[in-house]
């Protein structure tokens, strides 16, 4: 089960709620159960899901939908660590190109691959081709991983893309998932916040070794005189 805390539960929250308190066009939905809390777009096709009390599910689902009542080009998942910071890089991407997804293509090729990820290239992450079709890039210190399907299968829900933290999807502290048909702009908005995050972890000063004081010497313990 996904370890949550209080803490997390509020930026999550707070997250969802500045996103809606600058977005006037998204209105807030909620479950009968009240479980979920969902920010839709006006035309009913764009639509982001925060669960509260996730466990071991997402806590963030993002889906585009072609119209109100039809398919869905695209969707993405993020697990309840994930930075808050990352989270509002995707739905601020979703608002900012709302009009234009129906429209975009997914990265196939190098170029369209290189344009997504490019924000890490520029931090200093180095691809490395896996398996044929795959790519997969690191920073130097190997503590995040973002890897990526080029030939993933578009008409199936698979992942096509991860993005975490960690040595790999299976060891993962949090991960945002992306489908086959995802488009360019939206992996490059995350990847762009991925590498300030991961920027902003590396600059950040580490924490000073506690200061130990040698023990006192023993007392010796001679006979007692009088």
């Amino acid at each position: 089960m996904t370890h949550q805390t209080p803490e997390n539960n509020r930026e999550h929250e707070a997250v969802l709620d500045r996103f809606l308190d600058d977005h006037p066009q998204w209105q807030r939905w909620r479950t009968w159960s009240d479980e979920t809390t969902h920010a839709v777009h006006e035309p009913l096709c764009l639509r982001a899901e925060l669960v509260h009390e996730p466990d071991d599910e997402p806590r963030w689902r993002f889906a585009v939908y072609a119209s109100p009542v039809g398919a869905r080009l695209w969707h993405a998942a993020a697990s309840t660590p994930t930075p808050p910071d990352i989270i509002d890089a995707l739905l601020r991407s979703l608002a900012t190109h709302a009009a234009e997804y129906p429209d975009m293509d997914s990265p196939r090729g190098d170029e369209a691959l290189a344009e997504a990820t490019r924000a890490l290239t520029d931090s200093g992450w180095t691809p490395a081709p896996e398996a044929p079709g795959w790519v997969r890039w690191r920073p130097a210190d190997n503590a995040f991983f973002l890897r990526h399907d080029q030939l993933a299968d578009s008409s199936t829900d698979t992942s096509a893309a991860w993005v975490l933290s960690g040595l790999d999807q299976h060891r993962a502290r949090w991960t945002i998932t992306f489908s086959a048909t995802a488009p360019v702009v939206a992996l490059a908005d995350v990847t762009d916040a991925v590498a300030d995050y991961e920027a902003a972890l590396r600059q950040k000063p580490a924490a000073p070794s506690p200061v130990r004081n040698p023990p006192p010497p023993p007392v010796p313990h001679g006979r007692r005189t009088r």
